[in-house]
């Protein structure tokens, strides 16, 4: 493997794990860690409710994880689980009341993190690099 893919690999790594850590006080008050607000999001975005596997896929996570991590959120009062009507075998999760009300109040606050996020890099190298990490986002989705 040639350098700079090594080098790519360990930099998105790196990358990864720092966003978490610096992104974890935004919603500490609120009881609830960086990948929690990634389901709240999606589900809140989705503005219906999704399936369990619908919601991995979406954040790219195994099934298995994805079912603790609503158990965790249900315990919380943010989500709910429900029998899907079209599939008794699945279920479906979506946002309670309380669940909505937490993202309403943290997304500003996650935006705001976001916009600071890059202010000394060139909107046009942010957009280069958005583009080329949703490539290889899909290349490693098909392969």
């Amino acid at each position: 493997m040639p350098d700079h893919e090594r080098d790519l690999v360990s930099g998105v790594i790196q990358l990864a794990n720092l966003l978490t850590r610096r992104l974890a006080p935004i919603f500490e008050r609120a009881k609830v860690t960086p990948q929690q607000w990634s389901i709240l999001a999606a589900l809140e975005d989705s503005e219906s409710s999704m399936t369990l596997a619908g919601l991995a896929r979406k954040l790219m996570v195994s099934k298995q994880n994805m079912t603790g991590m609503i158990a965790r959120l249900e315990q919380l009062g943010l989500a709910e689980r429900n029998e899907d009507p079209k599939d008794l075998r699945s279920s479906r999760v979506q946002l309670t009341r309380r669940g909505r009300a937490l993202v309403e109040k943290l997304r500003p606050l996650y935006e705001d993190w976001c916009g600071k996020l890059g202010h000394d890099v060139p909107e046009r190298e942010i957009a280069a690099l958005t583009r080329t990490v949703d490539r290889l986002i899909s290349e490693l989705e098909q392969g």
